[in-house]
């Protein structure tokens, strides 16, 4: 129970950006006619105290964060480009025709 709480918790700290919903997930092979914009690095804490942070709440946070960040660069689409450790995610955003 407690575990759930702390996971529940960081998800609230965690806010959407105005327009964030749009940006999509998508592979690479789907933007190769999209206007590369950069790319991002974000992490998120994976770990409270002594309890672990759900893997699924880790990897929605990441993505928000990249939707995030996606918005700030004009950007409307990210793809997944490194998963360097547990908690932190490299997105290249890109700005394509939709």
């Amino acid at each position: 129970m407690s575990a759930a709480l702390l996971t529940g918790c960081a998800n609230t700290f965690l806010k959407p950006t105005e327009g964030s919903e749009r940006v999509l997930l998508m592979k690479t092979s789907q933007v190769t006619t999209c206007r590369p914009l950069g790319k991002v690095n974000v992490s998120v804490v994976t770990k409270v105290g002594i309890y672990n942070r759900d893997a699924d709440a880790v990897e929605a946070n990441l993505l928000q964060l990249g939707q995030n960040n996606a918005i700030e660069l004009g950007g409307d689409t990210l793809v997944k480009d490194a998963t360097p450790e547990f908690g932190k995610q490299v997105f290249a955003v890109y700005k394509c025709k939709r």
